[in-house]
């Protein structure tokens, strides 16, 4: 009877060690599952796996663009700084002239062989542009220059309609003239219907000439 009971409790004691075994192999590889799965949240987090993505609505939003700029806004760059070519128009006076609160046109040579400065005095929103070409002997508005006189001719460009301000500003056109006109002597200048001035010489080569202004 005592050997049945050792025998029982010995096939009991081993089933249980067997279930004890089991158990714990299954703790261990549960531990080390739960080890690895903190290892790959910390690695994605070292590497940014888990760094969180901005939405369709915010990557689509841009900043504004930036605003045009002056001379874009179809503003007049400064006389000062324009470039000295046929055509250009420059808000002021260019350097090296002297203005005129008292006329309304005035001529200069510029320091550029074969260019003049036409300088017109008149509301800044409104400005008064001659044109890019003077002519010999063609004559103004309010009457004909033979070619023989050797007359130089500005016209300007018609004024447009609209509402101006009562300022009085100067506005420069560098206008080309014909390549004979450039000698360094006196030239008279029909300002197309204004009227007639008398243009002096350049005092040194890669000067600007002084101003002939129209008497009002």
């Amino acid at each position: 009877m005592r050997i049945e009971r050792t025998n029982r409790s010995g096939a009991a004691a081993r089933t249980l060690t067997r279930a004890g075994a089991s158990a714990l192999g299954i703790g261990v590889i549960a531990v080390l599952a739960l080890a690895g799965c903190a290892q790959a949240d910390t690695a994605g987090s070292q590497t940014g796996g888990s760094v969180s993505t901005s939405s369709p609505e915010e990557s689509d939003t841009t900043s504004p663009s930036p605003s045009p700029s002056a001379s874009e806004d179809g503003k007049l760059p400064e006389a000062a700084d324009m470039e000295i070519a046929a055509g250009n128009s420059g808000r002021g006076l260019p350097p090296g002239l002297e203005g005129s609160t008292d006329s309304t046109v005035g001529v200069a040579w510029s320091p550029e062989p074969g260019l003049l400065y036409v300088v017109t005095n008149g509301s800044s929103s409104c400005p008064t542009f001659a044109e890019p070409q003077a002519t010999i002997g063609s004559g103004g508005k309010s009457g004909g220059v033979a070619a023989a006189d050797g007359v130089l001719t500005v016209t300007f460009v018609p004024a447009e309609d609209g509402i101006c301000t009562m300022d009085f500003v100067p506005t420069t056109t560098v206008v080309e003239v014909p390549a004979e006109s450039d000698t360094g002597q006196p030239v008279p200048v029909q300002l197309d219907d204004k009227g007639k001035v008398e243009l002096q010489p350049r005092s040194a080569d890669g000067e600007p000439g002084p101003v002939a202004w129209l008497d009002s």
